[in-house]
């Protein structure tokens, strides 16, 4: 396993909480590193997850088809961000969405129920777990749900790209716009405004 995947998985659990060596050995023991190429599937809408990623290197998307076809992004994933199917994992149900590469990945898997049974016989993993949830299901959840409801859409715009700076060379414009909530035609105006 890549010594820098394993550094920068490392800093991002003790961006939450720190854990020990021996439980961090134990993750690793568990995990698995997945390489996906671009157009790639992790999680296809209607199959039940089984895993919980840590995003190495790469961008991926989330998305829903409706019934009439049309896809609705439901989240743009980058470099060190956890990426999966909670809902799916927790609920052994289908996924609500597919989770696909907009390039070539390289992921960190852990199997979701051996991760779970850990998390409830660790103490300093179930910390790192509850701060976890608190910072990306209550803190940073609540403040995309007031950005989308209070700030312009070039505002968003701009904290995506402060944020990413690369991100539209990777990621195709309608993701981006379907992410802000935002349609192709306005994001383009906004983009020109930009430039």
């Amino acid at each position: 396993m890549n010594e820098l995947l394993i550094q920068k998985f490392k800093e991002k659990i003790h961006s939450y909480y720190p854990i020990s060596e021996t439980t961090f050995g134990e993750l690793l023991k568990m995990a698995s590193v997945i390489h996906l190429k671009k157009n790639e599937i992790l999680i296809q809408q209607g199959f039940t997850g089984r895993q919980l990623c840590f995003l190495y290197s790469g961008y991926m998307v989330a998305y829903i088809n409706d019934d009439d076809g049309r896809s609705y992004n439901k989240n743009i994933f980058v470099e060190s961000d956890w990426v999966g199917s909670m809902v799916s994992n927790m609920l052994h149900k289908p996924s609500e969405f597919t989770i696909k590469a907009v390039t070539d990945c390289t992921l960190l898997s852990l199997p979701y129920k051996k991760y779970r049974d850990m998390i409830f016989q660790t103490d300093d993993l179930k910390l790192f777990y509850i701060h976890y949830l608190e910072k990306n299901w209550v803190i940073d959840k609540e403040k995309r749900e007031v950005s989308i409801v209070m700030e312009e859409a070039q505002v968003r715009y701009e904290k995506l790209l402060h944020s990413h700076p690369d991100i539209e060379k990777y990621v195709p414009l309608q993701d981006i716009a379907s992410h802000l909530g935002i349609t192709p035609t306005q994001l383009s105006r906004i983009r020109k405004q930009t430039k």
